[in-house]
């Protein structure tokens, strides 16, 4: 097996969190079972494979931040090719700022994402719609010829000799405005948004172009997976809605305008707002993995994919004690495991684990308000969380995590419960 570890610095490496799995590595758990839920990568093609070629299928994928929806992602992916459909996948969070984030800067990543996912397959869109959209685009949109000179050439040339579109240059331009927080976002954002329904016109027609290319190539569709917007800044505004609402329940008709199979993913909070079924049709939740004894033997097998525990923790026991705390949630179990290793140790012993589960504790400490004992006082007692501001926050820090065992349920992260004054304020209440 490679990379797999058999000392201490090495768990530190195998470990990483940040990491999500591409779809053929062989250190992949399917964890199907312990969230009590179908196989999404299998439910969402058989989904997508059902629909005629005048209808295309727009869905919400969500979960926890560190659930795995990435590594899911990927496996879908590959599903999808399986079933010869032509995937583009984009990770928004490499080229917008997810600090300000607007469906407008979306939309235009998407355009750029298609044109350049099939030039880069030799499957180039022609010169006249690129020309169209772009000329179009420089002329309404950017008003700047200082930033792009796009009278000076249709094309460019790239190493290699390949004819790049200028198309490809004036969309890279702008999404890297968009990302830097640039004096010209604001600009070009307000230009587009009077522009909309022309663009979301002209970026159809891309797609359309794309779909008839694709599909003469043998694959029966496209289909575009668009990751990353459930990591986008949780903010509330002076009207109280928060970011989230605000791009995917205000702006769902935009983001839904696309004409092609859709999948976006959502802060795990939007979950529980019902307005979202009217614009879309579906929201897959990814579920955390449940902490009995069927996952926590899952949780323990993601470890050993990476370690050889025998050689590198004191006991077999630290490996159960560290899915327990993780409460499911992958991210944590790599954390957890990673913060063990702060040793001078040999193996790691339950004084490292120990040390790892109070780390832990600190950081869920820091974000919680004193305000919060009511919802977790709520929660603690039905197992359910409402559709509040505060229940949004509490969704995305991961201090209340969702479970489904045939219906759904929630619960506190169980290391809330072991922080000192947490765990007195909900005794008193009993």
């Amino acid at each position: 097996m490679t990379n797999i570890a058999h000392n201490i610095d090495d768990t530190y490496r195998v470990c990483n969190p940040d990491q999500p799995l591409t779809a053929d590595d062989e250190r992949y758990v399917d964890l199907t079972e312990s969230r009590g839920m179908h196989h999404i990568g299998k439910t969402i093609t058989r989904n997508i494979r059902r629909s005629d070629e005048f209808s295309q299928v727009k869905l919400l994928f969500t979960g926890h931040r560190g659930s795995g929806k990435t590594t899911e992602l990927f496996r879908l992916k590959k599903e999808l090719e399986e079933n010869d459909f032509f995937t583009i996948y984009m990770d928004i969070e490499t080229v917008l700022d997810l600090g300000s984030l607007s469906y407008l800067d979306v939309l235009v990543a998407i355009a750029r994402q298609i044109q350049s996912t099939l030039h880069d397959n030799d499957m180039p869109l022609s010169d006249k719609l690129l020309d169209n959209i772009s000329s179009w685009f420089a002329e309404q949109i950017v008003e700047n010829k200082k930033e792009i000179d796009y009278e000076s050439a249709i094309k460019t040339k790239a190493k290699g000799g390949m004819e790049v579109p200028f198309f490809a240059k004036l969309f890279a331009s702008v999404t890297a405005n968009f990302k830097a927080a640039s004096s010209r976002r604001e600009t070009i954002r307000q230009n587009l948004r009077r522009e909309i329904s022309v663009f979301i016109e002209k970026l159809n027609v891309l797609i359309g172009e794309a779909r008839q290319t694709v599909r003469a190539k043998g694959f029966t569709d496209l289909v575009l997976i668009v990751d990353g917007i459930e990591k986008m800044h949780y903010e509330l505004n002076k009207e109280g809605h928060s970011t989230h609402n605000e791009l995917f329940v205000q702006h769902a008709e935009q983001l839904r305008s696309p004409e092609c199979h859709i999948i976006y993913t959502v802060p795990v909070s939007l979950a529980y707002n019902q307005n979202l079924g009217a614009d879309f049709d579906s929201i897959s939740v990814l579920p955390m993995v449940k902490v009995n004894e069927t996952g926590i033997k899952q949780l323990i097998n993601i470890i050993e994919k990476r370690v050889r525990t025998e050689q590198v923790f004191e006991n077999q026991g630290l490996l159960k004690l560290l899915a327990k705390t993780s409460g499911g949630v992958v991210r944590d179990l790599m954390r957890l495991v990673r913060m063990s290793t702060d040793t001078d140790g040999d193996k790691i012993t339950s004084n490292d684990v120990t040390y790892a589960i109070n780390t832990l504790k600190k950081e869920y400490d820091r974000l919680i308000r004193n305000d919060d004992i009511g919802s977790f006082k709520q929660i603690k007692s039905t197992k359910r969380i409402q559709g509040d501001e505060t229940s949004s926050r509490l969704l995305n820090l991961r201090i209340v995590l969702e479970y489904q065992n045939g219906d759904r349920w929630a619960d506190l992260h169980p290391v809330i419960y072991q922080i000192p004054w947490v765990k007195k304020a909900l005794s008193a209440a009993e």
